[in-house]
């Protein structure tokens, strides 16, 4: 009796562990088509948008079918991002002007409009295809026309319309600014004659958008009217013309920064002209800088910076360092920048200062890790060894592998790739997943065990933000060979 009784709870027990092993044996491609079908599922918030994004850098042809599923959604931000993912894979083709087209609300399609400019994705071609269109606003139309100059193709005033005339100021400022490019400044006069009548916090806004503009799209006949425009201002309006003198008259623009930067000796002034004189590369010598000394403040600190560079000083290391930790970002860029050009030791030196200074710093601010992140990238690919210290050592603060792990997983290159595999089974949950997502990006297979593991991460156990869970989820796809599977599932909901 007890023997059968031994036998029965025996049997019992196998049953029950047998159960869960059946239970576990569940395709890993369904957790994670499950976890990207939230990012083809509108959201009022916009979650989804975040997530396509994600998996939009990854830059896959095999998501054509997914973007084209999403050109059929009932919702607009769905719509927009199925085609902005088609454009950035049609390489030389660009966005396809049909399924601009195809739009039927004009205001989404000025932000579609607008966007495919910001990404770069609307060739000449496709731009003179739109233009085309009887039902274009002149919004969009004097901005295209503009982006056909900025990209050095051919066009006519004619293409332009009556957007000279338009009611809104900034159209009709740019469309002004196009024809001074092709020597027609009556419509110039026009706007200057109305400029007198703005209210002046308006005036203002509206110059300095025009001046930004004609930097942008390469609009160098516009730049003498609009420094006769702004010459009684030593605000936004006029910085912003000679930003934009500086790009296209780098003598006239020269001038005046120097001018300014005498007439109004104020901290807030001296610093934007010290951030122009950066910018301006060679057009400012290192005596140049001077008049930013013994100002204090940043404004001190980037003459400095630009007095040792321009002059080749023995000093730069120090001047650039101090620069980065000085805690105005686009000087900081700047001055990362600079030290990328620098011999190799010097290079190192400034770089990996940057990432170390997060030891000092109390509470380092997302500046502070940002500026980390893009001294790692520089690093990654020619002394990886000095980062593989800092990112598997004990101790020590744990914003320093935080931004060295970020910038490997952005990167998405072979040498991030090699990086990663460097330093993964020696860090925590969350840097080995982003390690295996940096691997997986260009690598040719992955292992059996690789791609569980990626799959875990794609289902959301990995320890990472949203965007590379996507990004994961659909890496093990792709190394699987399940796409084919889970594609007819990726449809808008």
């Amino acid at each position: 009796m007890i023997l059968a009784r031994l036998c029965c709870i025996t049997a019992l027990c196998v049953a029950a562990l047998a159960a869960p092993a059946q239970a576990q044996r569940v395709d890993p491609a369904d957790a994670v088509t499950l976890a990207l079908r939230n990012a083809v599922t509108f959201n009022p918030n916009g979650t989804q948008h975040v997530r396509l994004v994600a998996l939009r850098a990854l830059k896959d042809p095999a998501m054509q079918p997914m973007f084209q599923a999403l050109l059929k959604a009932d919702e607009a931000p769905l719509r927009l991002d199925g085609m902005f993912g088609l454009a950035e894979l049609a390489g030389e083709r660009g966005a396809d002007p049909e399924a601009l087209r195809a739009i039927g609300d004009s205001a989404v399609r000025t932000i579609a409009i607008t966007e495919c400019l910001g990404l770069g994705v609307l060739k000449p071609e496709g731009i003179r295809s739109i233009l085309a269109w009887d039902d274009l606003p002149a919004y969009d139309r004097t901005l295209l026309v503009a982006e056909l100059n900025r990209q050095h193709a051919p066009w006519d005033v004619a293409l332009l319309g009556d957007a000279s005339g338009s009611s809104t100021a900034e159209v009709a400022g740019l469309a002004a600014m196009l024809m001074l490019e092709r020597g027609d400044d009556a419509p110039w006069k026009a706007l200057t004659a109305k400029l007198s009548q703005l209210d002046p916090a308006d005036r203002t806004d509206l110059l300095r958008r025009l001046c930004d503009a004609s930097r942008h799209y390469e609009l160098a006949r516009a730049i003498a009217p609009l420094m006769e425009a702004t010459k009684a201002s030593s605000g936004v309006d006029r910085l912003a013309a000679i930003a934009a003198a500086l790009a296209w008259d780098k003598s006239r623009g020269r001038d005046a920064l120097l001018a300014l930067a005498q007439s109004d000796r104020s901290p807030a002034n001296l610093t934007q002209c010290g951030l122009l004189m950066l910018a301006g590369g060679d057009t400012f010598k290192a005596e140049d800088f001077a008049l930013l000394q013994e100002s204090g403040g940043i404004a001190q600190t980037i003459g400095a910076a630009g007095a040792a560079v321009r002059s080749g000083s023995a000093d730069v290391a120090p001047a650039l360092t101090r620069l980065i930790a000085a805690g105005n970002r686009p000087a900081a860029e700047w001055a990362l920048r600079e030290a990328a050009r620098l011999p190799a030791d010097t290079r190192r030196e400034i770089l990996l200062r940057t990432i170390d200074r997060l030891e000092t710093i109390e509470q380092p601010a997302m500046q502070d890790q940002l500026l980390a992140a893009l001294a790692a990238r520089e690093l990654i690919p020619t002394d990886a060894a000095e980062l593989v210290k800092r990112v598997t050592r004990q101790g020590g603060r744990p914003e320093i592998p935080e931004a060295i792990v970020t910038a490997m997983c952005d990167m998405g290159t072979p040498e991030a790739a090699t990086f990663a595999r460097m330093v993964r089974g020696r860090m925590a949950q969350r840097g080995e997943s982003m390690a295996l997502v940096s691997i997986a990006k260009t690598a040719d297979s992955l292992t059996p065990a690789e791609q569980l593991e990626l799959a875990r991460i794609g289902g959301g156990g990995g320890r990472v933000e949203e965007p590379i869970q996507m990004q994961a989820a659909w890496l093990y796809l792709r190394h699987a060979k399940k796409l084919s599977t889970a594609l007819p599932q990726l449809t808008p909901r």
